[in-house]
């Protein structure tokens, strides 16, 4: 399902730049020195690994979005065209260790890099394989902790300086210049918040349960202590429909107190919100389920579009497919609501809100994604259209997919997924289908430390005698995750 071959997916996909993909140029004189004409930028993160690229887009983007905030200069010019003289420089890149490296096609070295574990992204730009006297410097590869950068012999100096180790000449380019360091400095001030994630709720919907109500209420007089800026449910908020709705009246009015209080929400629809699910639980006797599926007449009517204040919508009408924009910790979020099992064009339109919102971190809210041992589903539960892990596959090789929230299955789960770039996207499961308790799920980021902390409470239980249910409850899924990469603004 993915759509490019280079580690920066939707950088790529979005300036048009993927390894290859090179734009024309003017025919330039025969021979290496009137071919390398094209300056060639080099971005580092600090003591890291290091780009080199010939188009400034890419640049660009990698210094805001990937965290490579050293822009080197130009150290050398090349061709994006192949012209007398001048060989394919292939850029390879390794999922662990996320260092970048270039060889020469056919070189010893790229088959040795590619026998250790990198992976081959194709020509990035052509140069010499030979040194000519008239025009070209020699391009040395230099190392240090395993990862590599690239300099012409001006530049060596202050390599070696830091700790870097000259490994070999690789190629030879038409000398550049080195400007200093442009450092793009983390977020300041507002840097930490929380927002809260409720599991499939199906089994708090009588009228006499409180333990929706009494949920609500400990958020709405916790939202300053914890910073909360909205809240998710993960689906199926109803168990399923009768003529008088009741389900939906109870669980709408007690939601109602989420809004009240300031706290946006944002909610997934889960199979039991549909008319797949009759009386009972089960499937509707004699229905198509996989059209049922689809109808989400009542749930609409109880939640329509106008309640969640979305910023966008595959169908305006209709709050099933859609989403909001947010703005914490000193960046800019995307909360991104995929109806369950999506049809095929639901999955590209997400895909394609994704890509327009290329400075917005996403967090994906679908009711079906992780299984209940916490790993990647491939079922559409045999009536849906698409599974998790496809529609997973529209979304990985986006940069600013960060978090993927889901139930339906098993109680809860906490998991770490690897984009095709190497950036981590925390996954977390909220299930539970509670008997007596109210669990809520807190998710804490901290934009500078790179982390999501998240824990489970409950703050009321049912099962205890009348005057004694106000009582806390912490479940054993708490967890961080830290290496994680927001997208700037």
């Amino acid at each position: 399902m993915r759509r490019t071959t280079t580690a920066f997916g939707a950088v790529a996909v979005l300036a048009g730049l993927i390894a290859g993909g090179f734009a024309p140029q003017a025919t330039a004189a025969a021979g290496p020195c009137g071919g390398m004409a094209t300056a060639v930028t080099q971005v580092a993160k600090p003591s890291g690994p290091a780009l080199l690229t010939p188009y400034p887009a890419e640049a660009t983007s990698a210094t805001n979005v990937y965290g490579f905030s050293e822009n080197l200069g130009t150290p050398f010019y090349a061709s994006t065209w192949q012209t007398g003289g001048l060989t394919p420089a292939h850029r390879i890149y390794h999922p662990t260790t996320y260092d970048f490296g270039w060889f020469l096609e056919g070189s010893a070295g790229l088959a040795s890099a590619l026998a250790s574990g990198y992976v081959d992204q194709g020509t990035n730009f052509f140069v010499a394989a030979q040194a000519d006297a008239q025009c070209t410097v020699p391009v040395t590869a230099f190392v240090k902790d395993g990862r590599r950068r690239y300099a012409p012999p001006a530049g060596a100096a202050a390599l070696q300086a830091a700790g870097w180790t000259a490994s070999q000449v690789v190629f030879h380019a038409a000398p550049g210049a080195a400007t200093p360091p442009v450092v793009v400095p983390p977020p300041t001030g507002d840097t930490q918040f929380s927002f809260a994630v409720i599991p499939d709720v199906q089994n708090e919907v009588s009228t006499y349960d409180e333990r929706m109500a009494q949920r609500v209420s400990w958020l709405a007089a916790n939202k300053s202590g914890l910073d909360l800026r909205w809240a998710l449910l993960v689906g199926d908020v109803q168990s399923w429909d009768t003529a008088d709705h009741y389900q939906y009246v109870n669980m709408s009015t007690r939601l109602q107190g989420l809004r009240n209080a300031g706290i946006p929400y944002l909610s997934a629809i889960g199979n039991h919100d549909t008319n797949a699910v009759c009386p009972g639980g089960s499937a509707c006797p004699g229905a198509d389920t996989h059209a049922q599926l689809r109808n989400t007449t009542t749930w609409n009517s109880f939640y329509p579009a106008s309640s969640f204040n979305f910023t966008g919508a595959y169908d305006a009408a209709k709050s099933d497919n859609a989403y909001r924009t947010f703005s914490a910790g000193g960046v800019n979020w995307l909360v991104l609501n995929v109806e369950l099992w999506p049809r095929p064009a639901l999955a590209t339109w997400a895909r394609s809100v994704v890509a327009a919102h290329p400075k917005h971190n996403v967090i994906v809210l679908t009711h079906a994604f992780l299984e209940g041992d916490g790993s990647l589903s491939t079922s559409q539960g045999g009536y849906g259209d698409t599974s998790p892990a496809s529609l997973w596959g529209q979304l990985d090789d986006y940069p600013n997919v960060v978090m993927v929230f889901s139930g339906h299955v098993g109680i809860a789960a906490n998991t770490t997924l690897t984009a095709p770039d190497g950036h981590k996207v925390g996954a977390f499961l909220t299930t539970f289908h509670a008997a007596t308790t109210n669990p809520t799920r807190i998710v804490t980021i901290d934009t500078v430390a790179g982390t999501i902390t998240t824990n489970i409470q409950a703050n009321y239980d049912n099962s205890k005698p009348a005057g004694q249910r106000n009582v806390t409850t912490t479940f054993p899924y708490s967890t961080t995750i830290s290496g994680m990469r927001w997208i700037q603004p």
